[in-house]
C-alpha cells in the first residue's frame, strides 16, 4: 500500500512536469479542493495525538489586557523579544489544522514600548519556507532595510536561520502591529499587536479613558495560505476561480465557529467549535478598544450591543471622530473607540457582534459573535464559564450587502494634533491599479492585478532597496515604481480602475487625505487643481471604492523604498504591489549591517517568487505535498512508531 501511494505522488510529480499541456485541467482538483495533507487534516484525533507532528498552539487572553503597569515614559531604552517561527496546530472555529506561530502563540506576542525606544526583536525561521516580519505603520526613518519586505528592503530569512529587526521608534505613538509579509503566510497566524505609548500622546489613560483592550477582527480559512496563493496563481484557480475567496469563517480574538455544512467544509472533518471569545471589562469605566484587522480579504463591521462608540483613533492618528453604533474596519486599518461600560452591573453580558460587509466579496452574509463581560475589579477569571447575553443587536446597523465604505467616506476624522495641508506640492505622481491579464517575466499572460501596468514579480532575492543603492536608480518591468527626489511636499494619486474596493497601504510614510472622487485624475489635473486642505485625515492604509481615486500628500523627509500594496493578502499575492522610491541619493548614503547583507548571499538573483512562481518551485512544492500525503496515510493506518 505504500509503494502504491507512492506512486500516486510520482504521477502527481510527472503530471506537474507537463504543466503547461492538456493535461493542466487533470490537476486542478488538487488545487481547488482542500488538501487534506497541508491542513494536517485529520478526522481521526487518536492520530493526531499518536503523530506528535506540531505542537497545539495556545492563545492567552491576558495578552489582550493592556496592563496599567506599564511606564510611560520619555526616558528611552531598549527593548528586547525573541521570536521562533513555527508550526503548531490549532482549532480556532471548530476545525483543526495546521497554523503558523510566534513562540507557540497564536495570534502573536503582544509587543508595547514608548517613543524613542529601540525595538530588537532575534527572529528564527524554524519553518521550511522563507520569512520575513514588517512592522505595520512604523516610519522606519532611517532604517528602510528593517521594514521587512522580500524583494523589496531584504532577502528573506531562510530556513533554519535567524535574523534581528533592530530599529528606534521615531515620533510615533499608537496603536500598530506586526506581520509576516512573504507569500501570504500572515493569513495562518503570523501577526501580532504592537502599541507605542508617549507622554506626548493627546490620548492618556486616567484621563480620556481608564483601561485598554486589543480586540482583533480577522477573515479566516481552512486551507493553507500557500495552498491558496498557488490556485490563485494557477490556470484552475482556488476553488474553481482566480477571484479571492471567501473567508471559512471570522475570528474575534483568535476564535470564531465555522459553517461545519458550508460546502467547502472538509468532508469527513469532525467540527467542534470553540467557546465564544469573551472580553472582560469592568462596570463604568471608560475602556479603549484598539480595533485591528489583520484581514486577509474582509472588511468588518464592528458593534456592541447596548453600547456606543467614540472612535479617537484611526492608524496610529489621534483624532475627533463620531460617537456610533457600528464601525467599518478595513485590512490592515486600526481604530480605537472608547466604550462606557455604563450598561448594567458587574457579570452582566453583551454580544460583540462582527459582520463582514460582503458587497465587496460576494453579497453572502457572514458573522462572528463574541462576549463583554462586566467583571469584578481585580483579577480576571478568564477560564471561568459565563452566560450567554440576551441582548439585542442596535437597529441602525448596515445591513450585510450595503455599499463597503471607509469610515472617513461617512464621517468627519479630524486629527488631534492640526496639520494643514497648505504646501503646495513640489511633485505629482499617479499610480493606476486594475484587475486583467498582463505579461510575466517569461513572456506568458498571467491573470492578475497590476500597477500601471506591470504586474508584480518578485524577484526575492533581488531586493529593489540594494538595485536603488548600488546603480542610484530603478526602472524594471517587472514591478511599478514611482520616484520622489526633492525634499518637500509631493502627491501621490492612486486611482482605482477595478469595479472592486481595495485597501492600499503605503510603508515607511503616513499621508494626508487631501482629495477623494469618482472616476480618475492624472498627475496633471491634479497639479492643476491647486488642492489645499485643512488639517486632513493622517493615516497609512485607505480604502478606495471602485472607479475611485484619492490623492494622498505626504513630506518627502523618510528616504528610502517604500512599498504600496492592496491590502487584500490575495491580491497581493496576483501582483498588486508597487514601490515608492524617495531620494534616491540619500538612500545610497546608508549603510546594511552585514547579517542583512548575509541573507542575500548564495542565492539566485533571478528567482521569481513566492506568488508567481516558476514550475521548478511549482514541483518542489508538490514533491513536498505528496511526501506529506504519504506520511499521513502511514500515520492513519500505523500510528507513529512509537506505538
Amino acid at each position: 500500500m505504500i509503494i502504491a501511494w507512492f506512486l500516486l505522488g510520482l504521477i502527481a510529480l510527472i503530471s506537474q512536469c507537463h504543466a503547461l499541456s492538456i493535461l493542466e485541467p487533470l490537476l486542478a482538483p488538487s488545487l481547488t479542493g482542500p488538501d487534506k495533507s497541508n491542513n494536517l487534516y485529520l478526522s481521526d484525533t487518536n492520530v493526531q495525538e499518536r503523530s506528535n507532528a506540531y505542537k497545539r498552539a495556545y492563545t492567552d487572553p491576558n495578552t489582550f489586557i493592556l496592563s496599567g503597569d506599564f511606564q510611560i515614559t520619555n526616558i528611552p531604552q531598549t527593548r528586547e523579544f525573541w521570536f521562533n517561527i513555527g508550526e503548531s496546530v490549532a482549532n480556532p472555529d471548530g476545525y483543526t489544522r495546521k497554523v503558523y506561530t510566534i513562540n507557540g502563540q497564536f495570534p502573536g506576542p503582544f509587543i508595547e514600548l514608548n517613543t524613542g525606544d529601540t525595538l530588537k526583536v532575534h527572529v528564527t525561521n524554524t519553518l521550511d519556507i522563507p520569512q520575513t516580519i514588517h512592522w505595520h505603520g512604523l516610519t522606519q526613518n532611517g532604517t528602510v532595510h528593517m521594514d521587512g519586505v522580500p524583494g523589496i528592503t531584504q532577502c528573506p530569512i531562510p530556513p533554519g536561520s535567524s535574523f534581528t529587526y533592530e530599529f528606534p521608534i521615531i515620533r510615533q505613538y499608537g496603536t500598530f502591529w506586526y506581520h509576516s509579509h512573504y507569500a501570504n503566510t500572515m493569513a495562518d497566524g503570523i501577526f501580532g499587536p504592537l502599541i507605542i505609548h508617549s507622554p506626548d500622546d493627546p490620548l492618556q489613560r486616567g484621563k480620556d479613558y481608564d483601561e485598554d483592550r486589543i480586540l482583533w477582527i480577522n477573515d479566516w480559512w481552512h486551507d493553507q495560505s500557500l495552498l491558496i496563493v498557488n490556485g490563485l496563481t494557477s490556470k484552475a484557480g482556488y476553488r474553481g476561480t482566480v477571484a479571492a475567496p471567501k473567508p471559512d469563517s471570522i475570528l474575534i480574538n483568535g476564535f470564531g465557529e465555522s459553517n461545519c455544512s458550508d460546502v467547502h467544509y472538509p468532508s469527513g472533518a469532525t467540527c467542534d467549535p470553540p467557546t465564544r471569545p469573551r472580553i472582560p471589562v469592568p462596570a463604568n469605566k471608560k475602556i479603549r478598544f484598539r480595533i485591528i484587522n489583520p484581514s486577509s480579504h474582509s472588511l468588518l463591521r464592528v458593534s456592541i450591543d447596548n453600547h456606543e462608540m467614540e472612535v479617537i483613533e484611526a492608524d496610529a492618528t489621534p483624532i475627533y471622530g463620531p460617537t456610533i453604533h457600528e464601525i467599518p474596519v478595513a485590512p490592515a486599518q486600526r481604530y480605537s473607540v472608547i466604550v462606557n461600560t455604563d450598561q448594567g452591573k458587574t457579570g452582566d453580558t453583551f454580544w460583540i457582534r462582527v459582520n463582514v460587509a460582503a458587497a465587496c466579496q460576494d453579497n453572502i452574509p457572514q458573522w462572528a459573535l463574541g462576549i463583554l463581560q462586566y467583571h469584578p475589579i481585580g483579577d480576571i477569571d478568564t477560564d471561568s464559564t459565563v452566560d450567554w447575553p440576551e441582548t439585542s443587536e442596535w437597529n441602525d446597523l448596515e445591513s450585510y450587502d450595503s455599499p463597503c465604505r471607509d469610515l472617513e467616506n461617512r464621517y468627519d476624522l479630524v486629527p488631534r494634533i492640526v496639520k494643514d495641508a497648505y504646501d503646495p506640492p513640489l511633485d505629482s505622481k499617479s499610480l493606476s491599479s486594475q484587475f486583467g491579464v498582463f505579461v510575466d517575466v517569461n513572456g506568458n499572460n498571467v491573470t492578475g492585478f497590476a500597477f500601471n501596468n506591470i504586474t508584480f514579480q518578485n524577484q526575492i532575492y533581488d531586493p529593489v532597496l540594494s538595485i536603488v543603492e548600488t546603480e542610484g536608480k530603478y526602472k524594471s518591468a517587472t514591478l511599478a515604481s514611482v520616484t520622489y527626489e526633492q525634499d518637500g511636499y509631493v502627491d501621490l494619486i492612486i486611482n482605482n480602475l477595478d469595479l472592486l474596493d481595495h485597501p492600499y497601504h503605503i510603508h515607511g510614510n503616513d499621508f494626508q487625505v487631501v482629495k477623494r472622487g469618482e472616476g480618475t485624475v492624472t498627475s496633471e489635473q491634479v497639479r492643476d487643481m491647486g488642492l489645499i486642505a485643512s488639517n486632513p485625515l493622517r493615516r497609512d492604509t485607505i480604502f478606495i471604492s471602485g472607479l475611485s481615486y484619492a490623492v494622498l500628500r505626504f513630506r518627502t523627509d523618510n528616504p528610502g523604498v517604500w512599498t504600496i500594496h492592496c491590502h487584500i493578502g490575495w491580491h497581493l499575492a496576483q501582483g498588486k504591489l508597487a514601490v515608492m522610491i524617495v531620494r534616491t541619493n540619500d538612500v545610497q548614503k546608508f549603510d546594511r549591517p552585514q547579517t542583512w547583507q548575509n541573507l542575500c548571499a548564495g542565492h539566485d538573483i533571478g528567482e521569481i517568487g513566492p506568488a508567481r512562481r516558476g514550475i521548478g518551485s511549482r514541483m518542489k512544492s508538490l514533491v513536498t505535498r505528496s511526501l506529506e500525503k504519504i506520511h499521513y496515510h502511514w500515520l492513519h493506518r500505523y500510528g507513529s512508531r512509537e506505538n
